[in-house]
């Protein structure tokens, strides 16, 4: 074996590939504190500006949305202009649009800053993927993948612990620290080395057919259904888990727990994910994603309906609320790990963009049918009832996705 052959198969150095890890494991940790911290300081913002629950409601979807775009839009750039560039971009968009969103003097000019710093956020999350996934060691992609994404709920608990210590100097301060947060991101994403340098072969083809080609190559060689019931399964994941972040507290209080304790859902929600995702990575390494990802959404499943039946109980709700946080959350943290496995270098960045876009959009629709279906007076049981509904669809996705790549893989093996 030559030495270069060598050297690929033996993957980047060891001490490289840690360095990339905890780089990106802090650059998602920031980019989960942004993306939640409105669900921190909404109080404060409706109070000032005498808003109603549904303009908060606006607030957060148009950063979703914008998240959204960011994510299509710039994951196929990624794979075009490199992992690191586009990176650095986002990064400093992000740091900016924060920052204006301190000097906004009307809810309008609020939801606009807030709309451009949602497309900056999500478009880091699949530069982020693939340069973590380019520099793992051989045979622990998608683990270390998985470890480095748990940045993004440690980001959302422990800028919450802070931004709880930070309220009394008022909202616009808090989305100043958060503007500072992010350019301590943008700073250590320079020090990160670069994966993917690309080759533009279609240069002399008109820009639409050179976007369409970025979009249909993801598809090619036996990766469509595959990529399809992965995005069905973060769809339904998503909108779960933002079903249960955004509604499990009011929920709660109506039931009769006080505020102080309802508050305490999605850190139980957002510890039982982290908590989740540690104990998957070595069952990832050793049996890939699909199977042991399928197997706790299930188990989740149970959680998530039994909720419901023991509201009554503050210990049962929380251990259920925990428990499903290990299994919906912790299952959905490692969705990227299957998309850095599904799609090879060249589309990566692509792939992870609409994937992370697929997911965004249950995120949406998550907050918005809990709130048609609390308006239509169901039950608690009746609410959690239906809320299992996804976890079960997610996790016969995955049980597709999984049949659909080893078909894939043993067409290619014989034929």
């Amino acid at each position: 074996m030559s030495a270069q052959a060598q050297t690929a198969s033996e993957g980047p150095p060891r001490d490289i590939s840690i360095r990339v890890t905890v780089i990106c494991f802090l650059i998602v940790m920031i980019d989960g504190y942004d993306s939640l911290m409105v669900g921190f300081i909404a109080p404060l913002i409706a109070k000032g500006w005498g808003l109603h629950a549904p303009d908060i409601g606006k607030l957060f979807a148009v950063c979703y949305v914008g998240a959204i775009l960011g994510a299509v839009s710039m994951g196929p750039l990624a794979d075009r202009l490199g992992r690191r560039p586009m990176l650095i971009s986002a990064l400093a968009l992000a740091a900016v649009a924060t920052a204006l969103c301190a000097t906004a003097t009307s809810f309008e000019m609020l939801m606009l800053y807030r709309f451009i710093s949602g497309i900056a956020l999500g478009g880091a999350l699949p530069a982020v993927s693939s340069l973590t996934a380019e520099h793992a060691r051989p045979g622990k992609r998608s683990g270390t993948v998985t470890l480095m994404y748990i940045g993004f709920p440690t980001g959302a608990v422990v800028g919450g612990a802070i931004t709880a210590g930070l309220l009394h100097l008022g909202w616009q301060n808090i989305f100043l620290w958060a503007a500072f947060a992010c350019a301590f991101a943008l700073g250590i994403a320079l020090l990160l080395p670069e994966t993917y340098r690309p080759r533009d072969t279609q240069a002399h083809r008109p820009v639409l057919q050179r976007l369409t080609s970025t979009f249909t190559e993801q598809f090619a060689d036996g990766r469509l259904w595959p990529a399809l019931t992965l995005w069905l399964g973060l769809f339904c994941l998503m909108l779960l888990v933002y079903f249960l972040v955004s509604w499990s507290p009011s929920i709660l209080v109506a039931s009769g727990a006080t505020p102080g304790v309802a508050a305490l859902a999605g850190v139980a929600l957002n510890l039982g994910g982290i908590i989740g995702a540690l104990c998957l990575a070595p069952a990832i390494n050793r049996f890939g994603p699909y199977r042991p990802v399928a197997a706790l959404i299930g188990m989740g499943t149970f959680a998530v309906a039994a909720l419901g039946l023991n509201l009554h109980s503050t210990a049962a709700t929380m251990t259920l609320l925990f428990l499903a946080g290990v299994a919906v959350m912790g299952g959905q943290l490692n969705f990227p790990a299957m998309t850095v496995e599904l799609y090879p270098q060249h589309v990566r960045g692509a792939g992870s963009g609409w994937t992370v876009g697929m997911g965004r959009l249950g995120s949406i629709v998550g907050p918005l049918l809990g709130g048609v279906l609390i308006g239509a007076g169901l039950s608690s049981s009746a609410l959690f009832l239906f809320a299992a509904i996804p976890a079960l669809v997610a996790c016969g996705a995955l049980i597709a996705a999984y049949r659909f790549r080893s078909h894939a893989a043993n067409r290619e093996n014989f034929g």
